[in-house]
């Protein structure tokens, strides 16, 4: 098996120069680069890939970390993220952890152990888990659709909390006042959405109620039980705002399950657009996040700041160390409407 002394040798050229042309680390002539590579070429030699990253502190490899990749969501957001990754010829390795912080924190050994350049964290963390992690590790670090309170770590999403706003004025523009609520249990799907549910609300005079707002994990069971302890009030509300589309068509099986109808006795309105929204019948009006894009931007940014890191090396105090890349990207969300909204009517 041909070796890096033997493509010298067979190019004519020294060690370092080979180094050179294969790493790019340095300019060399166009003719020596020319020998170079049909030296490789003749040969058929394959630079050993772990030898590489260890000459280039640099394995092109960065860190998805999962809270359930059997999610659609979550799905869609990976989809974007290799995607971008592999246009950018990055390697991409995917971490599972069950909604877990135990599992995380075995996962994050696991990439520290493989040198990746980089990691984009998909699930919810405290700033004192973050700090546990950073403290031993300077590897970059991204958050994807979940914003974390008074965390300055780069983040790509949208507005949670305009979003959730705008999907309950739509509620209330269609005649609704007694607007129900199943919310998530984590910063994004709980705090955020719940704010602009309540804003919402108060920016149009409805009282907040807090008998109708319902507390449950994301998923589709959830819903489903969600809308039952809603459905049990002596009287129920006419429009719900669920805060993903996955709560919002268990809620719907739910309603039709009790023999009731959507939109005809009750209104709802899912988050998200995922795939499913558009197969269920009725067709569920949503609230339109972009999430391949916020994939595909978040792998972006974080390998921007994998190659920053790597010029800027050594260099604090230069002006290159100075440059900035903007690390809060917030993307447009939209309303989609469809077959789960209708108008009140007075009874």
């Amino acid at each position: 098996m041909p070796n890096i002394k033997m493509i010298a040798r067979k190019a004519g050229v020294s060690i370092s120069t080979v180094s050179r042309v294969m790493n790019g680390s340095k300019p060399v002539s166009p003719e020596l680069e020319k020998r170079v590579y049909e030296a490789v070429k003749q040969m058929d030699y394959k630079p050993n890939s772990i030898a590489r990253s260890l000459i280039l502190n640099k394995t092109n490899l960065i860190g998805v970390v999962v809270p359930d990749v059997s999610n659609s969501f979550h799905a869609q957001l990976l989809s974007g993220i290799e995607a971008y990754a592999a246009e950018a010829e990055y390697g991409v390795i995917i971490c599972n952890v069950y909604r877990s912080w135990e599992k995380q924190q075995k996962y994050f050994n696991l990439m520290l152990e493989r040198h990746v350049d980089g990691i984009i964290l998909l699930h919810d963390n405290t700033l004192e888990e973050l700090a546990a992690f950073q403290k031993i590790s300077n590897t970059p670090i991204l958050f994807a659709s979940v914003p974390i309170k008074g965390s300055e770590i780069p983040f790509v999403g949208i507005d949670e909390v305009k979003a959730a706003y705008d999907a309950v004025c739509h509620l209330i523009a269609k005649g609704h006042r007694e607007i129900g609520l199943i919310r998530g249990e984590c910063y994004a799907l709980g705090t955020l959405r719940g704010e602009g549910y309540r804003r919402a609300l108060e920016d149009n005079g409805i009282p907040f109620r807090e008998e109708i707002v319902v507390h449950r994990p994301s998923g589709v069971e959830y819903g489903y039980q969600a809308m039952e302890e809603l459905l049990k009030l002596e009287s129920h509300p006419s429009a719900v705002f669920c805060v993903s589309d996955e709560i919002a068509v268990g809620a719907l099986d739910c309603v039709l399950d009790r023999g009731l109808r959507v939109p005809e006795d009750i209104s709802l309105i899912g988050f998200d657009d995922i795939d499913l929204s558009q197969v269920v019948r009725p067709k569920l009006t949503t609230v339109h996040q972009p999430i391949h894009e916020i994939g595909r931007e978040s792998a972006r940014l974080l390998i921007d700041l994998i190659e920053r890191k790597g010029k800027t090396a050594g260099k604090s105090g230069t002006p290159e160390a100075a440059e900035e890349i903007c690390t809060r990207i917030i993307l447009d969300h939209s309303l989609v409407e469809r077959e789960t909204v209708m108008e009140k009517t007075e009874s």
